[in-house]
């Protein structure tokens, strides 16, 4: 075995509440990546109900989390090892397949976050810039380069330790609150923001019919990659220094995420014209900040917007690869996975990550494509994490509870779950009315956890021979 690694299963106890805030802070920047997307197709209202909406459902399923979290303080992995406990004794295939779907789901956020952040660079400074090679079916042009060289980047940080990561979190939190506040007392200061924008949207608002309601299901599909991303504080569980850290972290993450959805999208929703998201969901963010402060300040905020997707890549790298550490640790995949290098952390499952993103830079036409393929892996986890709580309820009703939720909490938990495997169905069964996945999205996807069963599969192999010469 190489000198970096050793066969070591224990976490460092060194994580505050704080350090993990810092972390989750990416999930609210991530309103960058993608709500552009969401504006041009939806207008000013429906985006900002589904965005708020769709991050109050994550602040809930937090609590929910959080309860399940504290039971296993020793097992990484989030609501992955949620979803293995809650399901081992009725259906042990779930594990693997909802583990290895969380972490393709926040591993893909390099790719989708690499290519938003490339897009904004090279329209910034390179527009000129224009040229591109054809891989396949996809155009890789500087955009994409740009994007793979900042996994690259943010995966030499991660390898030295969570702390590391967590430490340039933070620096990075501060520069993002800079475009954050300027948008969230926009509607106060600016005479660029316009309530007329809303008032034209509610005038050709859609009928609450089956239509509207497929549509908005749709965009809970692709908006829960982000909305949903606090749980990643989950994740971390035994490396917190103590109980109270994982609740303060779990719940001032949600709150946080709402507040700053909420703020963003109601200050772009009447600083940009709908047509113009329409016409660059990446960069049309340039347009309101110097509509606000003027073109001068253009580039500093472009760089303050590059911080909050960098802050995606940081934490895509944290928790993407602990979940995958933890699959191993349950014998969920295969063992080599499961070591931590000489800076504790799991330096192996980061690799992985960052040679599968490259590849879905490489192979996907667009970040929203990428997307499609690596929700349809995160909602089915979220859906099975959720049940699993309810499962545990009865199955583990005497473990000690840490975190106890009050009955209330059961229908809540129903609901949710219903929810969730409603947005899975119809979403990922949708998604080419929406015009940014279709059926080879959906397939590589399907593929990918399909492969997690493979893996279950030769780990078991693995396991009975080490029986055998025992």
């Amino acid at each position: 075995m190489a000198n970096n690694e050793n066969n070591a299963s224990h976490l460092s106890q060194t994580l505050r509440w704080t350090d993990a805030f810092a972390l989750s802070m990416a999930v609210s920047g991530s309103i960058f990546a993608s709500f552009g997307f969401a504006l041009g197709a939806l207008g000013p209202i429906g985006a900002l109900l589904l965005w708020v909406g769709s991050a109050a459902i994550g602040a809930c399923q937090n609590w929910i989390f959080l309860e399940v979290s504290a039971m296993f303080p020793d097992k990484p992995g989030g609501i992955a090892m949620i979803a293995t406990e809650g399901w081992k004794r009725r259906l042990p295939i779930v594990g693997p397949v909802a583990s290895f779907g969380y972490w393709l789901g926040w591993s893909a956020v390099l790719a989708i976050v690499g290519v938003s952040a490339g897009s904004l660079i090279q329209a910034q400074w390179f527009s000129e810039q224009t040229w591109s090679y054809q891989v396949g079916s996809v155009n890789v042009g500087l955009a994409q380069f740009i994007g793979i060289g900042l996994i690259v980047l943010f995966w030499q940080f991660n390898r030295l330790g969570v702390q590391m990561a967590a430490s340039v979190s933070k620096y990075m939190g501060v520069l993002l609150l800079i475009p954050i506040l300027v948008l969230a007392f926009a509607p106060l200061y600016s005479d660029a923001w316009n309530f007329e924008h809303f008032r034209k949207a509610w005038e050709v608002a859609p009928t609450a019919d089956w239509s509207t309601g497929r549509t908005a299901l749709m965009w809970l599909f692709l908006i829960a990659w982000s909305a949903y991303g606090t749980e990643m504080c989950a994740a971390f569980g035994p490396e917190y220094r103590s109980k109270k850290d994982m609740r303060l972290a779990l719940v001032t993450s949600g709150l946080y995420t709402v507040a700053v959805f909420a703020a963003v999208a109601f200050s772009l929703g009447g600083l940009a014209d709908q047509q113009a998201a329409i016409e660059n969901p990446n960069g049309f963010f340039i347009g309101a900040f110097n509509a606000i402060l003027g073109s001068q300040y253009s580039s500093f905020f472009v760089g303050t917007l590059l911080v909050g997707l960098f802050m995606g890549l940081n934490a895509s790298l944290a928790d993407g690869s602990r979940a995958l550490y933890g699959m191993a640790l349950d014998g969920l995949t295969v063992r080599q996975l499961g070591v931590l290098n000489r800076h504790q952390v799991p330096g192996r499952c980061m690799m992985v990550a960052v040679i599968l993103n490259i590849a879905m830079i490489l192979l996907l036409s667009s970040p929203l494509a990428i997307l499609v393929t690596a929700n349809i892996g995160y909602v089915v986890s979220i859906f099975f994490a959720l049940s699993g709580f309810l499962w545990l309820r009865k199955d583990a009703s005497g473990v000690d509870r840490p975190v106890r939720l009050g009955r209330g909490w059961i229908p809540i938990a129903w609901a949710l779950s219903l929810l969730t495997g409603l947005i899975v169905l119809v979403g990922a069964a949708s998604t080419e009315l929406l015009g940014y996945g279709g059926t080879k999205e959906l397939l590589i996807g399907i593929g990918i956890l399909f492969l997690s069963v493979v893996l279950y599969g030769f780990r078991k192999l693995q396991d009975q021979k080490a029986l055998s010469k025992a």
